[in-house]
């Protein structure tokens, strides 16, 4: 468990009961438009499936409702306008930076040229 996940279970008094368990996700479908040979018109679908820790946890009911209150007053009800959708993809395209960023040093090491960059023009350093 990374530091700010463990600082967040502190913060809200959840309790780590087990760790040992997996869950199945699916991850990505890549859809492959126009890659047979065979027939150009078939469409081929390639699901990954992972698996990532599933955590047994504790938490106090008041705790539990204080964290619900709070994303109803941050997000103040906006699944039913799609908005919160538009929230969940974007916060999964940062996952996916990450994922990519500490998987492949180079695509690291351009993000820091890219903020460096970033931090200048915004500075009017350029």
């Amino acid at each position: 468990m990374d530091k700010d996940l463990r600082a967040f279970c502190e913060r809200h008094n959840i309790k780590l009961l087990d760790q040992n368990k997996r869950a199945y996700k699916i991850t990505k479908l890549n859809m492959n438009y126009f890659r047979d040979p065979m027939d150009y018109n078939r469409i081929g679908q390639e699901i990954v499936h992972e698996t990532e820790p599933l955590l047994t946890v504790e938490i106090t009911q008041s705790e539990l409702e204080k964290i619900a209150e709070f994303e109803s007053e941050v997000f103040n009800h906006m699944s039913r306008e799609g908005h919160y959708n538009m929230f969940l993809t974007l916060m999964e395209q940062k996952e996916e930076e990450k994922y990519l960023k500490e998987k492949y040093p180079a695509v690291k090491k351009a993000y820091e040229h890219y903020s460096l960059m970033l931090k200048m023009a915004q500075g009017g350093e350029l």
